[in-house]
């Protein structure tokens, strides 16, 4: 089976309803109207502001804040997030254990192509989750080119090897991974039941967070919660 079909294959098993719903500021010019409306997804209610058992975590369990982030590896102003605001949160905060950091997938467009990464990344042990998506965004100009220039499963094969996958044959299992699937669909929900709408985005103890996404406003409000004397949300 060729690589595109499984790039097609990830993106069909994605709940319809689920990412119509929640790209909806990604489609302005498309005409859905001979289409039938997708039935409205029941919204979790568990999980929506504190962290699952199934989430993907960095940081000490304790950490006295906790912090949901919502991004995408298509993103653009992700990739400039992560590649430098996100170095020193983690460094002064998270490695401090004074922040704990859930990642929560938002694929946006292309969407398969940001399902595929986070496919991968899931396939990759655990504690190295946060790497791979690092690496990701690092390489993000570099996956958009190989795309253009057709040479999407050459590059995708050396971003499965960096997660552990020996070959083709082991991406290929990984990107059939129904679980990786689930996760992301869980994913959207919950970002829909927080009125998330765009990316990056974040949950911060409880609250979406509406400030500033540079590097001195978000030290200043995690500054000020751990001196406020925040505990740790509940871990679900």
């Amino acid at each position: 089976m060729k690589f595109v079909t499984y790039l097609l294959l990830s993106i069909a098993l994605l709940s319809v309803g689920t990412l119509a719903a929640a790209q909806t500021d990604h489609n302005h010019d498309h005409d859905h109207a001979d289409q039938t409306p997708p039935q409205t997804p029941v919204l979790p209610t568990e999980g929506v502001y504190s962290e699952l058992s199934t989430d993907h975590v960095i940081g000490a369990p304790m950490a006295p804040v906790t912090m949901i982030i919502y991004a995408s590896l298509t993103c653009p102003h992700c990739a400039s997030w992560f590649n430098s605001v996100w170095l020193d949160i983690k460094k002064n905060y998270v490695d401090k254990s004074e922040v704990r950091v859930v990642l929560r997938e938002f694929p946006t467009a292309p969407r398969e192509i940001a399902v595929i990464g986070f496919q991968i990344a899931n396939c990759a042990p655990e504690d190295q989750y946060f790497a791979m998506l690092e690496h990701q965004f690092a390489e993000q100009d570099n996956i958009f080119a190989a795309l253009k220039a057709n040479k999407a499963k050459e590059k995708y094969l050396e971003i499965a090897k960096k997660a552990g996958l020996a070959d083709e044959t082991a991406m290929n299992a990984c990107l059939r991974e129904a679980g990786g699937i689930e996760r992301i669909n869980t994913s959207m929900l919950l970002s829909q039941a927080a009125g998330i709408k765009s990316v990056p985005s974040f949950i911060i103890d409880g609250q979406v967070y509406k400030g500033g996404m540079d590097y001195l406003a978000l030290s200043k409000y995690l500054d000020n919660l751990s001196k406020r004397g925040y505990s740790a949300i509940p871990k679900r």
